[in-house]
């Protein structure tokens, strides 16, 4: 990392996005290294629980048991032994609410700026430019304020959806529609009686759950009509054959699998050999499992909590909920009501329905190219970043450094969602932490030797003593 320094003599790291990834970064950052400061940025103002955590929607639950849900890698029991300290919260099957689990985010920035005060800094603005400055880098906010800093870190999480073929432009502008269901209100929906849905996955039960009232009727369109399985009340054996081979090949021994063990431990045993088998992959290989099995991965990979599932399989047994495989033709505005249009999978001639509000749940932008966020956009305008061979992200190098024109970018980082292209599964916590934890150590090591923080600060020993104070 090139050594310009802050006026007290350390480097800034700036860390754009303070939701679980940017946090869990900041934490190990100024554990790992007494000479860094960490500038910590959040459009939201919203700092620690991110966009995933920041619900008080008790129908929200996590899609993880809580005790695969610890900040940090070698301290499993963490988010347990918090939990037995708090006065009240709720679970289900082992299954805590997502306001809860914002709230641990929450304690964990709380003890990491009352154990680093002078090293952490938190800025309520959106960076929206990036240039270099010297041998470092000065991010432009909205506000009109700049951070100086040696190096960056992008942890801006999922991208915000954008909206489906079908969909036109008056209907977009219009209050029937939500573009954004993360920015749902329940009072968009007053008086709504037929709400269509689009998509089938976590993000539509989300939004049913949410918006679930007597006499409302939600319609679930999606491409393939597949609903996220649901984890088993109690975990099943796990499952310890390894995978190989291309796409082909993986779905055959998964098959076959299935047949002697749960699908569920056969499928989690997969995700933790989904990073070397995605590397090991060629281009094509990688574009075919995209086409043709990753709506069953995703299903079968991304699951509901027990208590969620029963929820749903409630509403679509009581016809409150329908799910219809299917392709968005067109909507069109009529009064106070729109009228859509889909062809059903398999057919050619379209079905049309009228519904009273239309949410958008196809979930995160895939393509990083069509990207509106305008820190992105600078970055691949300049040159600094550009998209991984499949658009789902940026491309990044083994250290998480974004590649430029033809080389990495030296100190400039990216980490959880936007490098789904170098390591495809990267989106929950199990995984997250441990990026988190390798990207620090990373940064650390390249700002300088100098040690860690002091016997009277964090330990390197123990990722964890930042948030216990010691």
């Amino acid at each position: 990392m090139p050594q310009t320094g802050t006026p007290d003599g350390r480097q800034n790291v700036a860390v754009v996005g303070a939701g679980f990834s940017g946090l869990l970064t900041a934490i190990h950052l100024l554990r790992l290294n007494a000479r860094l400061r960490v500038t910590l940025i959040e459009r939201r103002k919203v700092f620690g629980p991110g966009t995933a955590y920041d619900t008080g929607n008790p129908h929200h639950l996590l899609n993880v048991r809580l005790d695969n849900m610890g900040a940090f890698p070698d301290q499993p029991g963490h988010l347990a032994d918090w939990l037995a300290e708090q006065p009240s919260w709720r679970a289900q099957d082992g299954f805590i609410t997502r306001g809860v689990y914002g709230d641990y985010l929450q304690h964990l920035l709380d003890q990491a700026l009352d154990g680093a005060p002078e090293r952490l800094t938190l800025a309520a603005s959106e960076a929206r430019a990036l240039n270099r400055n010297g041998a470092g880098w000065t991010l432009t906010l909205d506000d009109g304020g700049t951070v100086q800093a040696e190096a960056v870190v992008l942890a801006l999480g999922n991208l915000e959806p954008a909206s489906p073929p079908g969909v036109d432009e008056a209907l977009r502008n219009s209050p029937l529609y939500v573009e954004n269901p993360w920015r749902l209100e329940a009072e968009a929906a007053e008086g709504a009686r037929d709400i269509l849905l689009i998509g089938a996955g976590l993000t539509m039960v989300d939004a049913a759950l949410s918006l679930r009232r007597p006499g409302r009727r939600f319609t679930a369109l999606s491409r393939h009509g597949l609903l996220p399985r649901a984890h088993a009340t109690v975990p099943p054996e796990p499952y310890v054959e390894a995978f190989a081979g291309g796409p082909s090949d993986v779905l055959k021994q998964v098959r076959q699998a299935t047949q002697t063990h749960d699908w569920r431990a056969v499928f989690d045993h997969l995700r933790h050999s989904a990073r070397p088998l995605w590397r090991s992959w060629t281009a094509v290989q990688r574009k075919r499992f995209l086409r043709h099995l990753r709506p069953l991965w995703d299903v079968h990979r991304h699951r509901l909590s027990p208590g969620s599932a029963r929820d749903i399989h409630s509403m679509l047994a009581s016809g409150e909920l329908t799910v219809l495989a299917g392709k968005l033709s067109e909507t069109a505005l009529d009064g106070r009501s729109v009228e859509a249009a889909w062809r059903p999978r398999g057919r050619r001639r379209a079905i049309r329905g009228r519904f009273d509000l239309v949410v958008n749940c196809t979930g995160p932008l895939g393509v990083i190219q069509q990207s509106r966020e305008p820190l992105i956009a600078d970055i691949l305008k300049k040159g600094y970043g550009r998209p991984d061979p499949l658009g789902l992200g940026l491309q990044v190098d083994g250290d998480g450094r974004l590649i430029g024109q033809d080389r990495p970018t030296d100190g400039l980082y990216a980490i959880g969602p936007l490098t789904r292209g170098a390591f495809w599964e990267i989106t929950a916590v199990p995984d997250l932490r441990a990026q988190a934890l390798d990207l620090a150590e990373h940064v650390a090591d390249a700002a300088g030797a100098t040690g860690q923080s002091s016997a009277a600060d964090w330990p390197r020993t123990d990722p964890a003593a930042i948030v216990r104070g010691t």
